[in-house]
């Protein structure tokens, strides 16, 4: 290389060039008479010609006078005079140093820097860390260095336990610290501090702050190293109440959904599910370790048929803004469920994805009773209709034998002839027992609706009630042939004989109603494995097959002429279900009809 000479003109024109990015001479007036211009803004560029101009009229008037008085000072002193200076133009704001020395009596040299990016970037920094601070400030965040070997923190930014930012940084013993940390967390904490190796490892504590409230903490380590052979960790510590008060929160309200009696899940559009509580799972027997991640709702939930199904459920959704209320039919038997009320709305969850949640209600029970209901009310019109067919039908029925025997008593009065007062008399018995008759049957369905029929049974043979029958009837003329199909052999039987009478009486009585006299009509009993088989059978007009469910009601009659309450066959019927037996009748038209009364053996006493 060749010889350097900083002495060197040429040499100093290439320093100056390579240290100093404006240069310009003034004279007293502050006149510039010479510039070095290597700044570019709109003030010093190489643009503007400054030489022959005062220095200070090219500057901005806010700064004019700041920029005089440096001038005046080193031009009086002869000292060097450093200042940053704003320079505020139309673009933007620029900043530079001015550094200004007396270069003989009548002038002055004046270095300009820019310094526009440093000063940027400085602001940048101001306000990130005025930022930092409030941020910590805001968010409970306080700085700690732990040094190991003396157990001291040094404590900055906000404290916890102060309630406040530090304006210094705090220095205290690990000692002094515990006495506001939780007793319980006092070991917990050391063994944290003290154990190596653990860069960016959490943990939890309780402090009690300078009310006397207590405060959840987590700390963080960041950092750890040594410094003079003693080992110091650098973390910060951040209040979380609020977040251990919100977690605690969301884990009883998780708790509560989980475990809520209502079916609830959720999923996203694609039907892939996100949750299912414990009510779901049993519903639809999901096992606890499946991953839901991997399952859509139409191949896991029963109620979902298809995949088509669910993406017609996700327009109805949302054709109703997101929130629709229907009514499933879908049955779970092994929960006894039939019927469920159903809520389906969309919600974004915390990255913007529509989640749909569904929730369902069991109404079975409620369904049941209104269905109960609606028996009841369908019960009590019934009755009503009944009660009203009823009384129609007894004030026909009591007012043709009253009347009958209210007239043939006049008539009796008023007549001498013996024979017109025997028929007459006859007449009277037979309305007289017609209107008993009619009166027994009310009272006898009274009993049975109110439970107060009382069966008394005795040891009674059959052979000798049919035999007791056939006398009964055996006077009675203009009927049909009476038949007692009395077999020879006893059968001796623990039964109600009274009301084995009652049945039987009923059956022959309505026999002989729709039987004529050229028929004919058998009466008998049979033995079968479930006990004793008794049958009335008839050549009569029979029973139209619409009617055979229907004759064993109330008030039923064949015909509306009909003379009687329509309750024989009712009682029968009531009599024979309190025996906890059966009773039937198979018919056709123009054929006859047979019924049976088929009632349980009850045990003999072997007393």
């Amino acid at each position: 290389m060749g010889n350097m000479n900083l002495r060197d003109l040429q040499v100093i024109e290439k320093v100056l060039d390579m240290t100093c990015d404006t240069m310009f001479l003034v004279n007293r007036e502050n006149i510039c008479v010479d510039v070095i211009m290597k700044t570019d803004n709109p003030i010093f560029n190489p643009r503007v010609n400054l030489i022959g101009k005062n220095i200070i009229s090219v500057l901005p008037e806010s700064i004019r006078l700041q920029v005089e008085k440096a001038l005046d000072y080193s031009r009086k002193t002869g000292e060097t005079y450093n200042a940053n200076y704003d320079l505020p133009t139309d673009e933007k704001m620029y900043y530079f140093k001015l550094i200004v020395n007396q270069f003989d009596e009548e002038h002055l040299i004046c270095q300009y820097r820019d310094i526009t990016q440093r000063s940027n970037m400085k602001n940048r920094l101001r306000s990130a860390l005025t930022a930092l601070i409030e941020v910590g400030k805001v968010a409970m965040i306080g700085l700690w260095s732990f040094d190991c070997s003396k157990e001291e923190f040094v404590l900055t930014g906000y404290s916890n336990i102060a309630g406040h930012n530090l304006e210094e940084p705090l220095q205290i013993s690990l000692e002094v610290f515990l006495r506001s940390v939780h007793p319980d967390d006092h070991r917990p904490l050391c063994d944290y501090l003290f154990k190596e190796g653990n860069e960016y490892s959490r943990f939890e504590f309780r402090v009690v702050n300078s009310k006397g409230v207590m405060q959840n903490m987590q700390s963080t380590k960041y950092r750890s190293y040594l410094e003079k052979n003693s080992l110091i960790i650098d973390g910060f510590s951040q209040n979380i109440t609020d977040l251990i008060k919100n977690r605690s929160e969301l884990e009883m309200l998780m708790k509560v959904v989980e475990q809520a009696p209502y079916s609830i899940h959720a999923n996203k559009l694609n039907g892939e599910l996100v949750f299912v509580n414990q009510e779901c799972r049993l519903q639809n027997q999901i096992p606890d370790d499946l991953d839901l991640s991997k399952c859509k709702i139409f191949d896991t939930l029963h109620f979902h048929g298809s995949e088509e199904e669910w993406h017609q459920h996700i327009k109805e959704i949302q054709q109703t803004n997101g929130f629709l209320r229907y009514r499933s039919t879908h049955a779970y038997p092994q929960r006894d469920i039939i019927s469920s009320e159903c809520i389906s709305f969309i919600i974004p969850n915390g990255i913007g994805e529509d989640i749909i949640w569904t929730m369902r209600r069991d109404i079975s029970d409620q369904l049941r009773y209104e269905e109960q209901l609606l028996k009841s009310k369908e019960a009590a019109e019934e009755s009503e209709r009944l009660k009203s067919l009823f009384i129609s039908n007894m004030n026909h029925e009591i007012r043709t034998p009253l009347s009958a025997i209210i007239g043939f008593s006049d008539i009796i009065a008023e007549t001498d002839d013996a024979e017109l007062r025997r028929s007459y008399g006859k007449i009277l018995s037979s309305n007289g027992v017609q209107l008993l008759r009619l009166v027994t049957d009310v009272l006898e369905m009274s009993n049975l609706g109110t439970g107060k029929m009382r069966f008394i049974p005795n040891l009674i043979s059959l052979k000798r009630v049919l035999q007791e029958l056939e006398l009964s009837f055996g006077n009675l003329t203009q009927i049909a042939a009476l038949v007692f199909e009395i077999p020879d052999e006893d059968v001796v039987v623990n039964v109600d004989r009274g009301r084995i009478l009652q049945l039987l009486t009923n059956l022959i009585n309505n026999a002989i109603k729709f039987t004529p006299e050229e028929g004919f009509i058998y009466v008998g009993f049979t033995q079968t494995t479930a006990g004793i088989r008794f049958y009335v059978k008839d050549t009569g007009i029979g029973i139209p097959s619409n009617k055979l469910e229907l004759i064993f009601d109330r008030f039923v009659k064949l015909n509306d002429t009909d003379r009687g309450t329509g309750l024989g066959l009712a009682i029968c019927k009531s009599i024979v279900e309190q025996m906890e037996g059966k009773i039937w009748v198979e018919s056709k038209v123009d054929k006859g009809s047979t019924f049976y009364i088929e009632l349980p053996l009850i045990p003999i006493s072997q007393e």
